[in-house]
Formats: structure tokens, C-alpha cells, sequence
């Protein structure tokens, strides 16, 4: 992981000299709080810094729509293990640490909500998706739900970004939900090139990518209209 240095100013190295015990007493906080920024891997140099990241936004061009289908993404929830703008690193079977440093510009519903609203309209496997606030009514709606969002760390060396999505489809009537035409989860781990932040979002868009791409081949078997 990364290691931190603490520079140390003309002001403290004096009263390190002039008093000891005060030195005693400062230096097992000091090591507790840099042995947890070292295992986050949220420090990239002395000075501690704040940093925010989101999903890839999806560059394409949306195909010709074939499907006569309006479709709203009625929700997309997240565990509450993952709901923390903070990352989540999982660094036992049981045990997990939060990154006070690193994390999501938006909650992590939103940061996801989009890139699969864009991967769902690149498909062209549905119709027509809508935003959110539209006047129009949809006659398929899509649960999401993110039960898996963190960076796995509990092989030494061997990092990675694990997302897990459960991705249900099903058609909408005056009455109220209708028939179940998909029920699909899918879980992606993508190996980390290094144990940072940013190579953290870097491996979670791959798994985004992996996922969408699966659910869209599902969805293109689908018999819709």
C-alpha cells in the first residue's frame, strides 16, 4: 500500500526538543491515523487531499429505435453496506474500512443511475428510456439494485473492484407492475493496476461495462414490442 510521510515543521521539531513527554504521548495517535490512511491507499503524497470520482460517462451514439417500448428505471438502490459517499474497502471476511478521504462526487445511487440509463439506450434493446420527471408513461419499468459496491483487499498484492448488480425487468399496467420478463444478477471483479482511489473507479467502470454488456444481450432475446 501507499506509505505517508508527515513533513515535519521548524516549530514541532522544537518542541519535540523541549518536550518529550508531549513527544511520547503524540506519537501512538500519529502512527494509528497513518497505519489507516495506508490501508485505504488514499494518500498520494504529504499533503492529504480530498478526492471525488464518478462511473465513465458512456460516449456513444444512440442507435434507431426499433422498440415501440417506454421504459423507466423505477429505482436504483444500494446495499446499505455501500451507501457511504466514502469507498468501501473490504478487508476481511467480515471487516470492512471506509476511505475518509476517496469517494463519490454524488451518493452512489446517482453516480451509477446514469451510466446505466446510457448503457440501457446504447443496447436499443427496449425503446424508448426516459429521465427521470418524464410526462411520458412507461409500459416497462426496471429495478436495480447494487448489493456489491467496494475494493477488495483481502489478498495481499492482489487488489480488485467488486460490483454485483441485481437487474429486474418487468411490464407496467394502470393496475400496477405486471409480468416479470427478466430477473439477472450479475457480478464482476476486475484486478486493480494499483491499490489507489483511482485505480479503484477505474476497475469498477470495467465491471459496469461487463455487466451492461451481459444484461443488454439478455434483454435482445426479450419478445418485446
Amino acid at each position: 500500500m501507499i506509505k505517508i510521510q508527515m513533513p515535519m515543521s521548524k516549530e514541532y521539531s522544537h518542541q519535540q526538543t523541549a518536550r518529550p513527554a508531549a513527544r511520547l504521548r503524540f506519537w501512538p495517535f500519529a502512527l494509528v491515523a497513518l497505519g489507516a490512511v495506508a490501508l485505504c491507499g488514499c494518500g498520494s503524497n504529504p499533503a492529504w487531499k480530498s478526492q471525488s470520482f464518478a462511473f465513465a460517462l458512456l460516449d456513444y451514439s444512440p442507435p434507431a429505435v426499433s422498440k415501440t417500448n417506454v421504459v423507466a428505471l423505477r429505482r436504483v438502490t444500494i446495499s446499505p453496506l455501500f451507501q457511504s459517499h466514502s469507498f468501501i474497502y473490504r478487508t476481511g471476511e467480515n471487516s470492512y474500512e471506509q476511505d475518509p478521504y476517496s469517494g463519490f462526487f454524488t451518493p452512489p445511487e446517482r453516480a451509477i443511475e446514469q451510466p446505466i440509463r446510457a448503457w440501457l439506450r446504447d443496447g436499443g434493446a427496449l425503446g424508448y428510456i426516459v429521465d427521470p420527471g418524464s410526462g411520458l408513461s412507461p409500459s416497462l419499468m426496471t429495478d436495480i439494485s447494487v448489493n456489491e459496491l467496494y475494493g477488495d483487499f483481502r489478498k495481499k498484492g492482489h487488489p480488485a473492484g467488486v460490483l454485483q448488480i441485481h437487474f429486474i425487468l418487468y411490464e407496467t399496467s394502470k393496475g400496477g407492475p405486471g409480468r416479470v420478463l427478466l430477473d439477472k444478477v450479475c457480478t464482476r471483479q476486475t484486478a486493480m493496476t494499483k491499490a489507489t482511489p483511482a485505480a479503484l473507479m477505474v476497475a469498477w467502470d470495467a465491471d459496469l461495462r461487463e455487466i451492461m454488456t451481459e444484461i443488454n444481450s439478455e434483454l435482445k432475446q426479450l419478445p418485446l414490442n
